[in-house]
């Protein structure tokens, strides 16, 4: 026995979007957090190259986590960029059936 789900394309096109907006509002305030409580550390070095590795493990560590947090947005937007497709080009299907029912009603009458 096969079970068939019938979808209503309306509610995964909202399901979509909002799934979208909730990664993107999620990200910006990650994103803020990081920023708000960022303090770099830098430990007393002894030489100039201690120095330049404690400075560049910093900008590292920075540089991953604001990649992380773009690409967290970048999915999000993607998302929800195809949820709002998907509920504009519904709706304009439902609005040229809506023009063809209403087209043909008027020619049989």
């Amino acid at each position: 026995m096969v079970l068939e789900m019938k979808w209503n394309p309306y509610l995964v096109g909202v399901v979509l979007l909002s799934i979208g907006l909730i990664i993107i509002v999620v990200g910006v305030y990650s994103a803020y957090e990081a920023y708000h409580i960022y303090k770099p550390v830098f430990p007393m070095a002894k030489s100039l190259d201690e120095a330049i590795t404690n400075t560049a493990y910093e900008l590292v560590n920075l540089v991953l986590k604001l990649g992380f947090l773009g690409l967290v947005l970048w999915g999000g937007g993607i998302v929800a960029k195809y949820g709002v497709g998907m509920i504009v080009e519904l709706y304009k299907a439902d609005k040229g059936e809506l023009k063809r029912m209403e087209q043909s009603k008027s020619e049989s009458q």
